[in-house]
């Protein structure tokens, strides 16, 4: 393998893993404030690129103007969410994983009568390549990553805010926090927005480079399952790193075996859940109703 193809498929691996790690990220903040299994993740991903399309391509706005209004609009999403279906099942964890699965079902239908099932294509924000002697990468990857890592330094520094700090509180326990004068209710149709105005982001920022699709939100979904066991259940920084580290091993997988290298990281997933149940940094999580 020559330097040059290395550092393509190590960019590659990172691109996708920032994308896995933002909605992982999304997933594991709702599952440990609200207790609920958000199955409409992934959606959530594919209408964050879709709105991208609509701000950059059909009103022609500037880029990080179209960013922005995926975040806001995925954000409003979410909370509409929480106060029409979630508020009223998240009691039960079931009904609340089933209601999740029927507003993601809504979602795909509504997306496939808005948008039909083509392709929408945005051009790079920066085209061309940087050359450093054999290694040649392209701007748009570079771009990608730069603004995953910038989120999650965002990420970072929002949960150790006041509101972040309250989330962790309320992921602990709602009524230890309830005791010490957090308001739970409020705080969870936030979790609800910053969760899935996370994956609205990542749709965003990849959106010049993949494109807008239909089934881009389950494809990442799926993966972002795959980083939740290897990153670690309730687990905000194990989701980042192991996001990164799905992508990387997808990257390099994907040189040598083809489109079995989903099969590659299954093994691998097995194996650490084999030694380690509740992944990298996590703990098994209880079984809803024990």
């Amino acid at each position: 393998m020559s330097v040059g193809l290395f550092f393509q498929l190590l960019a590659n691996g990172l691109m996708s893993g920032g994308m896995y790690a933002l909605v992982a990220s999304g997933l594991t903040l709702t599952l440990g404030v609200l207790k609920i299994f958000n199955f409409a993740q992934g959606q959530f991903f594919m209408l964050g690129a879709f709105v991208t399309f609509a701000v950059a391509e059909a009103l022609g706005l500037p880029y990080p103007v179209a960013i922005l209004a995926a975040l806001i609009s995925m954000a409003i999403l979410g909370v509409v969410m929480y106060f029409g279906i979630i508020q009223q099942v998240m009691t039960n964890f079931f009904s609340s994983m089933m209601a999740t699965i029927f507003f993601a079902m809504i979602i795909s239908q509504g997306s496939l009568l808005t948008f039909a099932s083509q392709e929408r294509a945005i051009p790079p924000v920066f085209p061309g390549t940087l050359n450093l002697g054999e290694v040649s990468l392209n701007w748009g990857k570079l771009l990608v990553i730069g603004c995953a890592i910038v989120v999650m330094v965002a990420l970072y520094y929002f949960m150790r805010t006041k509101i972040g700090t309250a989330m962790l509180a309320a992921a602990e326990s709602s009524d230890v926090a309830s005791l010490q004068g957090i308001n739970a209710k409020q705080i969870f149709w936030v979790t609800m927005a910053v969760g899935c105005g996370l994956s609205g982001i990542a749709g965003a920022i990849i959106a010049p480079a993949m494109g807008a699709y239909l089934m881009m939100g389950t494809n990442v979904f799926m993966r972002a399952l795959l980083v939740l066991m290897v990153g670690g259940m309730g687990s905000m920084s194990g989701a980042l790193i192991a996001g990164f580290l799905v992508g990387i091993v997808e990257s390099f997988a994907f040189q040598f075996v083809g489109y079995l290298n989903l099969i590659v990281i299954l093994v691998l997933v097995g194996a650490l859940m084999f030694f380690r149940p509740g992944g990298l940094l996590g703990k098994p999580l209880p079984v809803p109703g024990e």
